[in-house]
């Protein structure tokens, strides 16, 4: 665990300032300079919408194929095994681009959505960019140099879009320039990873177009072809509803979704950090058949970052009336998004890593099961329930879908591993939660939302972490909570 933590402290950093600086222009920025005209921002969060979907599509599986057998080849044919990557990649890219250029306006809500069909093919940008530093993150990552790709992701990546936001609304670009400074972002932070790699001498490329068809080549294309199915859901699952919206509503309500959708999903920032470095080392556990490893990180993985991400939901709820306000007439229409997928994302945090141990692991190619049925319920559940519900349909669907899919992988893992994250500690973290929620909602509030935020947030603040601390949930934060203590009583001895 050494490594995760020395790592995952690092990659924790970058998180939080990208975080913060997501916030500032998703949460704060947005409902403020697109306030005129949301649908502007609906069309660029459209672009990286469909990008994103279409990403694995053209990757052919490469990140999760390098991530599980770079360990195979560091020793022997590496060289030829990055230059099948790069081929089949650039084949992908190929392929997927020309196809979604040909076959897909039928799907456009043109009527609705003209800002976005005029500049639609700004899609392509987003997507090879994408694509170029997903692959090149994952070589970073088997490498155990995960910090590098978090800061570029997280951190620049985000303030690149803050810096295009702020040029937009202080008037020095046109929107037009906006959306073409939104859509390179990608390729921008690319271009440092690559450079670093070249640098360190870790692209070595060895052209060999027999190594293409060999037989150690097709056992990963079988992986790769069954993880394919099993990315692309799990980036279908979190983009859909952004899709479903601009097909059945329209761009503002694209725009009017993005906030408080972000909101909801801050409150996994906290695993974010240590889900960077654990897939290599899970596909390591493996290629080891470290199994008791396995199980450890498995636990390890879901008890902490729920107490977190409880307490992250907690914060969010007891201020989401005041947000809600900020936000006005038109973006303030979120807060059963942020509860719905919320929720979702919390049971998503209790099941641990169990789509990493089921893709890393002989049973990978079960999960294209898993991914069709996430598929037909995420589709249908939006087609009944958007136009029904509007948005916050959009957001009920995501969050039933995420708990099912869960729900599915997590008796699967128990079934054919007889592993599970759960312990009694779960279910404590669940009541403490279920207690203050009801409080929450139930507690009187003052005339003045800022002064109920303020007070109530303070008072969760300090109860909180010494509920967990006296219930010694987490043996980990309180560990943390012991350090802190220690220091404190350290300097008030002096």
């Amino acid at each position: 665990m050494g490594i995760v933590i020395k790592q995952g402290s690092k990659n924790a950093i970058y998180t939080y300032m990208g975080f913060l600086i997501g916030a500032i222009y998703t949460a704060l920025l947005v409902p403020k300079v697109f306030y005129e005209n949301p649908e502007y921002w609906g069309a660029a969060r459209l672009l990286t919408s469909y990008a994103l979907v279409l990403a694995p599509w053209a990757m052919l599986g490469s990140p999760l194929a390098i991530i599980k057998y770079f360990p195979f080849f560091r020793k022997k044919n590496l060289s030829k095994f990055l230059f099948a990557i790069a081929f089949w990649g650039g084949i992908g890219i190929i392929i997927i681009s020309v196809g979604f250029f040909f076959f897909s306006k039928w799907w456009f809500n043109e009527s609705a959505n003209n800002i976005f069909t005029d500049n639609y093919y700004l899609i392509f940008p987003l997507l090879i960019g994408y694509i170029l530093f997903e692959i090149s993150s994952s070589i970073a990552k088997s490498l155990y140099k995960s910090v590098i790709t978090v800061a570029l992701r997280e951190f620049f990546l985000r303030l690149i879009i803050l810096l295009s936001i702020l040029l937009y609304w202080f008037d020095l670009i046109t929107f037009q320039s906006f959306l073409y400074f939104y859509s390179f972002a990608y390729l921008i932070v690319f271009t440092p990873l690559f450079i670093w790699l070249l640098k360190n001498r870790e692209l070595h490329i060895i052209i060999d177009f027999q190594f293409l068809f060999s037989t150690e080549m097709k056992r990963i294309y079988t992986y790769a072809l069954f993880t394919i199915l099993s990315v692309g859901a799990a980036v279908f699952i979190t983009q859909i509803d952004t899709l479903m919206i601009s097909k059945y509503l329209n761009l503002k309500d694209v725009a009017i979704y993005g906030p408080s959708m972000f909101i909801a999903t801050a409150i996994v920032v906290p695993s974010r950090s240590i889900m960077a470095i654990i897939n290599p080392i899970v596909a390591n556990a493996w290629a080891s058949n470290s199994i008791d490893k396995i199980k450890e990180l498995y636990k390890k993985t879901s008890i902490a970052p729920l107490t977190i991400t409880i307490f992250l939901f907690l914060i969010i709820w007891i201020n989401i009336d005041l947000i809600m306000h900020y936000y006005g007439k038109d973006f303030g229409q979120g807060k059963y998004i942020v509860l719905f997928i919320s929720l979702g994302n919390i049971f998503n945090i209790t099941t641990g890593i169990n789509g990493t141990i089921i893709n890393t692991s002989k049973y990978y190619r079960i999960d294209i099961v898993f991914q069709i049925i996430l598929i037909l319920i995420t589709v249908v559940s939006n087609i009944i329930l958007i136009p029904k519900f509007g948005i916050n349909g959009a957001a009920l669907a995501t969050g039933i879908s995420i708990l099912i899919y869960n729900m599915i992988k997590l008796i699967y893992v128990y079934i054919k591993l007889t592993m599970h994250p759960f312990s009694m500690k779960t279910i404590m973290i669940y009541m403490v939660g279920i207690v203050f929620f009801i409080a929450i909602i139930t507690i009187p509030k003052f005339d003045s939302l800022i002064l109920s935020s303020i007070v109530y947030t303070i008072i969760l603040t300090l109860i909180y972490p010494i509920v967990i601390y006296l219930l010694r949930i987490s043996d980990d934060i309180n560990n943390i909570l012991d350090i802190g203590i220690s220091r404190v009583k350290n300097l008030m001895g002096k």
